[in-house]
C-alpha cells in the first residue's frame, strides 16, 4: 500500500501533539524533526510519521531529556519502525489492516508490530522495541497496546524461550522492557476514586508481569490499586489487608504452589486480617490457579486475559 499524502497543517499537528505551533517550528528548523510536504497552495503539510515524532520527542523531554537529544532519538527511533506504519494509522488513530479496514488481532498491522516486536526483542534493540510500543500504545489504546501487542508477545517470548529459540537473556531483556513500560502506566494508580484493590503475587512466585497489566487495566477504569508485587508474603498481604479493607483482593501465580502454599498457612493470619479479607472479594488467577485452591482460600477462580479479566470486574462494578 502506498503511502499515503501528509494532510495536516502544522495548526492540527500542534492540536493533535499538545505541542505549541512555535516550538514545532522550532524543533522543525534546528534538529530536522519534521519532513513536511507542499501542498498545492503552498502550505506545509505533516504525516503520521510527523505527528509520531512529535510526540516521542515530547513523551523524553517530559523525562528530562534536553530538547536536541529528545528530538535525534525520535528521529532515529522512527528510521527503525516497520515500514508499514502509515498503514497502520487512520485519521481516527485506530489501527487498519492492509485494505484500510479496522484489523483484527490476528491480521494486518496488529500482527506485523507483534512480530516486529519480537524482531526487536530477539535483536536486543531497546530503541526500536520503545518504537514499536509507542505506535501500538497511541493507535490502539492502553487496553488494546496491552491485549493485543503486550500479552501475546510475553507468550511468544516464552514459548521461544522453552523451545531454545530465546536466549534467557533476551527472555529477561523482554521482561524487563516491558515491565518498565507497564509500570510508566501505573503512575496514576492513586488519581482513582472508585473501589480500591489490592495486587499482590504470593510468596516463592516472582512472575507478576500479567498482574502488572492487570492493574494497569483497572486503574484506569477509575479503581484504586495498591500493588504490592511479586514474592508477597501472606502475613505482609494480610497486615495490607487489615490496614487499608479493599473492595478487591487480586492473587496471581502462574505456578500452583505458591498459591497452595499460601492457603496452607491462611488460618496463621491474625483475625482481624482474615476479617479484613473475608469482607473483600478475593481473586485467584494467573495459570497457577485452581478450582481446589480458590475454594481453599475462599476465592473466586478467574481465568483468561488479564485485560479482559479487568475489563469485565469495571463493567460489573459501574453496573452494580
Amino acid at each position: 500500500m502506498a503511502t499515503p499524502p501528509p494532510t495536516m497543517r502544522i495548526g492540527e499537528l500542534a492540536a493533535r501533539t499538545g505541542v505549541s505551533v512555535h516550538v514545532l517550528r522550532v524543533w522543525e528548523r534546528r534538529y530536522g524533526l519534521l519532513t513536511p510536504s507542499r501542498s498545492a497552495g503552498g502550505y506545509r503539510m505533516y504525516g503520521p510519521q510527523d505527528e509520531w515524532r512529535v510526540r516521542e520527542t515530547a513523551r523524553l523531554r517530559e523525562e528530562g531529556m534536553p530538547a536536541a537529544q529528545a528530538a535525534a532519538t525520535a528521529l532515529q527511533a522512527s528510521r527503525r519502525l516497520p515500514p508499514e506504519l502509515d498503514d497502520l494509522v487512520s485519521t481516527d488513530g485506530a489501527a487498519t489492516d492492509q485494505d484500510g479496514q479496522a484489523g483484527s488481532d490476528d491480521d494486518g498491522g496488529v500482527s506485523r508490530l507483534r512480530e516486529r516486536l519480537l524482531q526487536a526483542i530477539g535483536e536486543f534493540d531497546g530503541t526500536a522495541a520503545q518504537a514499536i510500543l509507542d505506535v501500538a500504545l497511541e493507535h490502539l489504546g492502553v487496553e488494546d497496546a496491552i491485549a493485543k501487542i503486550v500479552m501475546p508477545v510475553l507468550h511468544e517470548t516464552g514459548d521461544r524461550w522453552a523451545a531454545g529459540r530465546f536466549t534467557v537473556a533476551q527472555e529477561h531483556f523482554a521482561s524487563n522492557l516491558i515491565r518498565t513500560r507497564l509500570s510508566s502506566l501505573s503512575l496514576a494508580w492513586d488519581a482513582g476514586t472508585g473501589p480500591l484493590a489490592v495486587l499482590a503475587c504470593p510468596s516463592g512466585e516472582r512472575h507478576d508481569l500479567g498482574l502488572l497489566a492487570f492493574g494497569v487495566v483497572l486503574g484506569r477504569a477509575g479503581w484504586r490499586v495498591r500493588y504490592l508485587g511479586a514474592d508477597t508474603p501472606l502475613s505482609t498481604l494480610g497486615s495490607a489487608v487489615q490496614t487499608l479493607e479493599p473492595d478487591l483482593v487480586v492473587l496471581s501465580a502462574v505456578r500452583a504452589q505458591p498459591l497452595e502454599e499460601a492457603a496452607d498457612h491462611l488460618a496463621e493470619l491474625p483475625e482481624a486480617a482474615t476479617t479484613a479479607l473475608a469482607r473483600a472479594q478475593v481473586i485467584v488467577a494467573g495459570a497457577g490457579a485452581t478450582r481446589e485452591v480458590a475454594d481453599r482460600l475462599g476465592a473466586t477462580l478467574l481465568e483468561g486475559d488479564p485485560v479482559d479479566v479487568a475489563r469485565s470486574l469495571a463493567d460489573r462494578r459501574r453496573q452494580a
